[in-house]
């Protein structure tokens, strides 16, 4: 169960998940972070027809997320800090993982850990009126829960560095400019969902693959990468939904 502060609902094969802290602008506290993990548990343990897609968004109008809640980090020492940045690591890392598309609908401000958790998503949708940024550099620290390590591959280095080291905040606009998020909509949930379900409708093979030679290329180059795409189009063409997808398409255009 995922308790009272992640909500889960589900739209077809869409399942959405809502940061469920709207007094706290969703702020993300150990309670929260375990609750993402058992929604990622969720996809994974249920029938692999169940879930096509995650949706993940914010109570309320305010906030996605304004990130970690300060107060568990108020006297916290260096142990206890990183053994907090590794649970929140690993836990987003299970999230980018899942073998279907995750999509943020960023309806209001993403910072710090918000944005890390949005940054985890596949996929990025922010309404006009959302602000993302890590300002974590303001209270002398640094992101800790993937920041420096997925923003730069989203922005690039020098962008990063820089959103990084001064902790300032970009509005939706720019931060579709920049790559940081990939549409800007007045209805951020509903278009999730519908990208989502469109998502959902295709080979779950082929979602799969895509994304484990998309991540592999990023992580380990492209040689590696490219290992992974033609062990994802072999998986394919072994699929009876493969098969079919080209005999339509042949008779189509015969």
């Amino acid at each position: 169960m995922t308790g009272d502060s992640l909500a889960t609902e589900a739209h077809g094969r869409v399942l959405v998940a809502t940061l469920n802290r709207p007094a706290k602008s969703n702020a993300l506290n150990q309670d929260l972070i375990t609750a993402l993990d058992e929604v990622a548990d969720r996809v994974l343990a249920d029938d692999a027809a169940s879930w096509g897609a995650l949706v993940l968004t914010g109570a309320g109008d305010r906030a996605f997320s304004a990130g970690a809640d300060i107060g568990e980090l108020d006297g916290i020492g260096g142990d206890a800090a990183r053994r907090q940045m590794h649970r929140g690591q690993q836990v987003f890392g299970r999230l980018e993982a899942l073998p279907v598309v995750v999509i943020a609908a960023i309806n209001g401000v993403a910072l710090g850990g918000g944005l890390e958790l949005a940054m985890a998503a596949d996929i990025r949708i922010a309404a006009p009126s959302a602000r993302l940024g890590q300002p974590e550099i303001t209270l002398a620290n640094l992101p800790g829960w993937g920041g420096t390590q997925r923003l730069p591959r989203l922005v690039g280095r020098g962008v990063a560095t820089e959103l990084i080291l001064a902790g300032d905040l970009v509005d939706a606009a720019r931060a579709r400019e920049l790559g940081l998020v990939n549409q800007v909509c007045a209805d951020p949930l509903g278009a999730a969902i519908e990208l989502g379900g469109r998502i959902a409708a295709r080979s779950p093979v082929a979602v799969r693959g895509a994304k484990a030679a998309i991540a592999a290329g990023l992580d380990r180059g492209m040689a590696a990468g490219l290992a992974a795409e033609a062990d994802a189009v072999a998986a394919c063409c072994e699929t009876s939904t493969q098969r079919q997808a080209i005999r339509a398409f042949l008779g189509r255009h015969s």
